[in-house]
Parts: C-alpha cells; structure tokens; sequence
C-alpha cells in the first residue's frame, strides 16, 4: 500500500500537506501529465494500493485511464479490455452520471462486500487487481463523458476523513484540470484565438507582462472600464492581487475564483492561473454568448433545488426573492446557500457566482 507521509491528514485538516498537493497540480504543463502528477500528490495524503485517473464515454463505451502506482508493468489487455466494457457497473459511476454529484463516494456506499463480488466488473478487473475497497472523486466534465479519480485498496476500506480530505482537494483538482487544459488548448491555437474570443495575457509584479493581445485588451475595457497604470482596469488588477495571495489565513489553499461579466450580451470569464518556476501568472479570457440553464449546474454536484437557487443567484435575485420563487422560506435559503458553498468550496455569493459562470461556460 501507498502510505501518506508521516504525520497525515485527518479530521484536524493539515493545510500544509494539502497545499503541496495543490502546488504539484498547478505546476503540470501538459494535460496527458495531469493524471499521474495527481495521483503521486494524492499518495502523500491518503493511503491507497492502486489509483487511477480515468476519461470515461459510457455512451461508447469508452475507457481512458492511467494507474499509479505504474512499477513498470503494464496492465494485462485482457483486463484493460473489460474495464472498457464492464466499466458502467461500478456505482459510484452510475450515481455520477445520474445526478452529477462527483464528491467523494466509496463502493461500500452503494454495496455490501459480497453484492460487489457478484459483479462481473469485480471477476475480470477489481479481483485479478486486487481491488476489494474503492473510493471515486469526480470531477466537472460535458455530459456524457465522467472524468474522475479512483482510489482503492485490498484489506481496508477509507474512513470518513479521508472522503473529507478528498471532497477539500475536489475545487483544486477541478480547477488543476482546468487551467491545465485550457493552458495547452491556447498555445497550440494561438492564432485564431481572436475569432472565438479567448486569449492569454501574461502578468508581471506590477501589470501586463510584454506585449498582450490588443484584442484582450479592448474587451476587458468593454467588460470592466478603463485600462489603468497595470494596463488593466483597476478592478481587474484589484481582483489580481487578491488571487495571488497565498490562502485564507487558516492555511487553507486558496480556491482561485473566476471574475465574469456580461456586456452587450456577450459573456467574460477570466480566469487566473497562477505561476510556478519558469512560467509567469497568467490571466486566461473567454469571451461567449452567455449560457443559460439551472439543469447544467447540476454537474457541479448539486441537488435539482441547489441549482435552481444557484441560477436565480447568478440572476442577481436577493433571499427573499429566492425565498418566494422557490416557495420556501428564507432560512432555507441560506441553509441551501451553505451547502451550495460547501460543495463548491468558496465562501461566499460572489465567489459561487463567478464559478457558476465558468462551470458553464466549461459545459459547453
């Protein structure tokens, strides 16, 4: 078994540990790393024999995945090949692609230890595997397709802390995923970027780094006013150095929350990636036709009601509006507004907006 380094990550959450885990994520450059990079980070906060990092098509069937611990053995075809096929039996899947919900789910959660051995899964791919316990934490992905990270074991199955330790790292790995992608996605089309409206600019300490894309430019004036000593406006550099700080004073890892604006019936989502040794901050642009829809935010993991409310949030409504359209009262509200925050790990309307918006647009 993989064992965490001393000292690991229990009910009083260890923030250091975790922000090493965020800090291996975010240094990933290419998307086909993304997988193994996170999975050695995971090792070194919650025991596991086997994880993997699987891109799952039910409709095709479709299986993509890499495993760690590799050792340099690959995978017999036989097994590789039924994974494939037999995939749609594990649980866990089946309620992901239900109701969206990617937090962190053991197998025992939906069956005993001897209905798991009467799945054909279990006979041609957990049991010559070794896999008798397993946990999956999913991640945000375009319906059909379900990215996520399965952890198991052979003799014990994961406790209720480590789950809590995996729903804390799920914004991160959501948002490591994310940024490594549309990082990737960027540089290879560089020159038609303009014509479907995303762009990168390139942050130094005290403003535009270089020469960014005139095109860029002019939309973040359109969107957030005039541009100021930074070459951004005001606010926007304001949100900069709020994303650059480190954490939240606890020691939690921060969650880098998306700015967005509408204008002229076009929709702004900038998102911050941070830097690592040999690549600067950088600030990606996605400008769109806005979407619409409460039933897409429920692949963010949250209950028909929570989406609902998450949509009339991002619509500007106040509680009590929410309270009235929703027929409940407004301590419901904000009961639901608790768990909406929970689950996407931020701390407040504004941060729960701007990721509702960049979810949406990622949906697309």
């Amino acid at each position: 078994m993989i064992e965490p380094e001393p000292g690991g990550v229990g009910a009083g959450r260890d923030w250091a540990r975790v922000t090493k885990v965020v800090e291996a994520i975010a240094e990933v450059e290419e998307p086909a790393d993304f997988g193994m990079v996170a999975l050695r980070a995971l090792a070194s906060v919650v025991a596991f024999d086997l994880g993997s990092f699987n891109e799952i098509d039910p409709e095709v069937p479709l299986a993509v995945f890499c495993a760690y611990p590799d050792d340099g053995v690959p995978m017999p075809p036989e097994v590789l090949e039924a994974f494939s096929d037999l995939v749609q039996q594990n649980p866990v899947l089946q309620h992901q692609r239900v109701t969206g919900d990617g937090s962190a789910r053991r197998l025992s959660d939906f069956l005993s230890q001897d209905e798991l051995h009467q799945l054909e899964l279990y006979q041609r791919v957990y049991r010559p595997l070794g896999v008798e316990y397993q946990v999956a934490v999913g991640l945000t992905a375009k319906a059909p397709l379900i990215i996520a990270f399965a952890l198991s074991r052979k003799h014990a199955d994961f406790i209720d802390d480590e789950l809590a330790l995996l729903d804390s790292l799920r914004p991160h790995l959501i948002q490591g995923y994310r940024n490594v992608r549309a990082m990737a996605a960027l540089r290879s089309i560089d020159g038609a970027l303009a014509e479907v409206g995303k762009a990168v600019i390139v942050l130094g300490d005290h403003g535009v780094a270089g020469d960014a894309p005139l095109w860029a430019l002019q939309v973040i004036e359109e969107h957030f006013g005039p541009r100021g000593a930074t070459d951004l406006p005001q606010s926007v550099w304001a949100w900069v150095e709020e994303e650059r700080q480190e954490g939240f004073g606890d020691g939690r890892p921060r969650i880098h929350r998306p700015l967005s604006n509408v204008a002229r019936d076009r929709q702004l989502v900038v998102r911050f990636v941070p830097g690592v040794p040999g690549r600067a901050d950088a600030l990606v642009l996605d400008e769109r036709e806005p979407q619409r829809g409460a039933a897409d935010l429920r692949r963010l993991g949250l209950t028909a009601k929570e989406a609902d409310l998450l949509w009339l949030l991002t619509r500007g409504e106040a509680t009590v509006e929410m309270a009235d359209q929703l027929g409940v009262t407004s301590g419901t509200v904000n009961k639901h507004l608790q768990n909406i925050y929970r689950k996407l790990g931020v701390a407040n309307r504004t941060a729960a907006v701007a990721t509702a918006s960049d979810a949406l647009f990622s949906f697309r």
